[in-house]
């Protein structure tokens, strides 16, 4: 594995695209972060069954995008696991990884497993030194990065700054209204609107949960997280090392690559018409309203002084219409309810599998909140027929 890694070609469209709405200083840096733990609050998904059960994982990624020669390139990576387990699990867990590491011919030199460009540091914690210790339970932190990666400190002080997050409750679902038509929202327009991953997958780019499987976060069939034996996500990065780069770096090269679909164009004509104004407020990875000349804000941030932002809401709306988002950044949902704002879904309520379509209902929806069931883009046809 050597960086820079290239991860696809791109037209000189594409290149203006990464310049213009990606990068800053001619890099992108893409990351993400996942506390996950066992709770009696999580206990549906993480498995807890009593007081003994603490196992506790956290992922934090940095992967640096540049463009090279018409390509897009990942020139540097950080990659940090720390995961807690109870002491037989740990012994497995921790060994395979070291075989693994032997197996794969890295050598072991300063503390430091080192094969081509990639380097891969192991630290073993009877006592982690930014949590309590549980009896039973040993910790480990594994270091992924690229050789000569500059912020592996600055890096590990921002992640565990950002435990204030605490444990992600599910939300209680009051009762929504169901709406049927276009005609119920008219009422409480102007809006401004929140975009979930719904127009992204439309789009042709993957959903948010295809990151929670290549990063080994939860198990998207059945909401499980993933510790102990199931957590093979170091185990992956060596045995596969260029196959699982071109796994992390598949999103942002369906970003880039993405247009617009009718969805943005009817947004952009809403927009213009003056039935959406403010700032958009985006949680997705593309940005295919800034294209369309939509101002919009993408509201997963990382630091911790604006790691739940505070958000504006233009004078002259009367609701929120999220479109395609679930239970991200509801926070969002709530700054505009202490507003007095309606919250207006739009969303099937679902996705469509191999198997079918599988229903997934709104996790956070209130009293009073109105649900239109319609996918973004029959969202876009349906504004289109109406002539709103």
């Amino acid at each position: 594995m050597f960086f820079p890694f290239k991860v696809c070609s791109l037209s000189n469209k594409e290149v203006d695209i990464f310049n213009k709405y990606y990068a800053k200083d001619n890099k992108f840096i893409f990351e993400g972060v996942w506390f996950r733990s066992q709770n009696y609050i999580n206990k549906d998904v993480s498995l807890w069954k009593d007081s003994s059960s603490n196992r506790r994982r956290t992922v934090h990624f940095k992967h640096t995008f540049e463009i090279m020669n018409s390509n897009l390139v990942m020139t540097a990576s950080y990659l940090y696991l720390s995961t807690r387990l109870p002491l037989v699990e740990y012994e497995k867990y921790v060994n395979e990884i070291k075989d693994t590491l032997i197996r794969n011919n890295y050598v072991f030199k300063d503390n430091i497993y080192i094969k081509d460009s990639l380097c891969i540091k192991i630290n073993e914690y009877d006592f982690h030194p930014e949590e309590e210790y549980i009896v039973g339970y040993k910790c480990v932190d594994i270091i992924i990065y690229s050789k000569g990666y500059p912020y592996l400190e600055q890096n590990y002080k921002q992640l565990w700054q950002l435990q204030v997050k605490g444990i992600r409750e599910k939300d209680r679902r009051g009762c929504p209204i169901y709406i049927k038509s276009l005609e119920d929202i008219k009422p409480f327009l102007p809006a401004q609107v929140e975009l979930g991953c719904g127009p992204s997958i439309d789009s042709g780019i993957d959903p948010l949960y295809y990151l929670h499987e290549i990063y080994k976060v939860q198990c998207h069939s059945d909401g499980h997280f993933y510790f102990g034996d199931e957590d093979d996500l170091v185990r992956q990065v060596i045995n596969l090392d260029v196959k699982k780069y071109d796994m992390f770096a598949q999103i942002i090269k369906q970003c880039i690559k993405a247009k617009p679909t009718n969805f943005h164009k009817m947004l952009k004509k809403m927009y213009d018409k003056g039935l959406l104004v403010g700032t958009l407020f985006n949680n997705n990875f593309d940005h295919l309203s800034s294209i369309l000349g939509i101002n919009e804000v993408h509201i997963r941030n990382y630091k911790i002084d604006n790691y739940f932002p505070k958000v504006s809401f233009d004078s002259k709306v009367k609701s929120l219409i999220c479109i395609g988002s679930h239970a991200d950044r509801r926070f969002i949902q709530k700054q505009a309810r202490e507003k007095g704002l309606k919250i207006i879904y739009i969303d099937p309520e679902g996705f469509n599998t191999q198997n079918g379509f599988e229903r997934y209902l709104i996790e956070g929806a209130k009293d009073d909140d109105y649900i239109l069931q319609l996918s973004s883009l029959e969202f876009a046809n349906s504004v289109e027929k109406m002539r709103i």
